[in-house]
């Protein structure tokens, strides 16, 4: 049905172990069904190799973020920041990340995670590239103070490449939007946006436009409501798109063409 139309995954999983019976099968599939390119995450230090060979075997349409998630940040060392410079040099490597702040799943402290989310952002004095942000609030359905702590950690420690980056699986208010697409930064949207609770989010869609997001799927983990609760894919991207078209009022081409380029422009594909 969407052989014709070209979708970008620019978040995913693959080489969680979910995929290790039938990585290969998922990826033709994904491909069947139009998602020409795919963002493998590598963020921690033992997917940095798993992903860069994913990249590999698949050359020109699957590329590679690497970085250290915040859940991750007890594997954060002088030496894993150094490896990860060199690392990020790579051509295959098209971003930085995932970084940023979990106040709920995290191996240290909020203070810790703060500090290394700052010093892990030195590398984009260095190193020019889009960086991948995580910010996941705590249980309390008021507080999103994660994302000003994020924002505030950003004007201090972060120089900005000319395509600045993408606040992943963005799940703020409109407020929290606005304050990252000040900063140059897109959201990333995925299937939450499909999810009957969210109706905050498909406003702040409406509101920021199709301009200033891209799509992706975080797969295996939160996949759009028609499969709540099964392992997700990057072969969803279409029907995450094709959801946000009926929302919109829109062909889903134009979801397609505008994210694709979106992302394209993002990483330098």
């Amino acid at each position: 049905m969407y052989m014709d139309i070209h979708f970008i995954d620019s978040h995913a999983h693959m080489t969680d172990p979910a995929f290790d019976s039938d990585r290969d099968a998922v990826i033709k599939s994904c491909f069947e069904a139009g998602v020409k390119n795919i963002i493998e995450i590598g963020c921690d230090t033992a997917e940095w190799a798993p992903s860069l060979a994913l990249a590999d075997k698949y050359k020109g349409n699957i590329y590679t973020v690497l970085g250290i998630h915040p859940s991750c940040a007890n594997n954060y060392s002088e030496a894993a920041l150094e490896e990860l410079k060199k690392l990020l040099l790579l051509p295959s490597v098209v971003g930085f990340g995932e970084i940023g702040l979990d106040y709920i799943h995290t191996s240290t402290s909020i203070e810790e995670q703060k500090q290394i989310f700052s010093d892990l952002l030195c590398i984009t004095k260095e190193i020019s590239k889009p960086i991948v942000l995580h910010a996941r609030k705590n249980n309390d359905p008021e507080d999103y103070g994660v994302y000003g702590d994020m924002f505030k950690i950003l004007k201090q420690s972060w120089t900005p490449s000319k395509t600045a980056g993408v606040l992943h699986c963005f799940s703020g208010r409109y407020e929290h939007a606005v304050s990252a697409l000040d900063m140059g930064l897109k959201l990333g949207i995925n299937g939450i946006i499909t999810y009957k609770k969210n109706n905050d989010l498909r406003e702040t869609l409406k509101k920021v436009g199709l301009e200033n997001i891209l799509l992706e799927t975080d797969c295996p983990y939160l996949p759009p409501q028609s499969i709540r609760g099964q392992r997700n894919s990057p072969r969803y991207i279409p029907e995450i798109a094709t959801y946000i078209a009926d929302y919109l009022g829109i062909q889903v081409e134009k979801v397609a063409e505008i994210t694709t380029h979106n992302t394209k422009e993002m990483f330098s594909l």
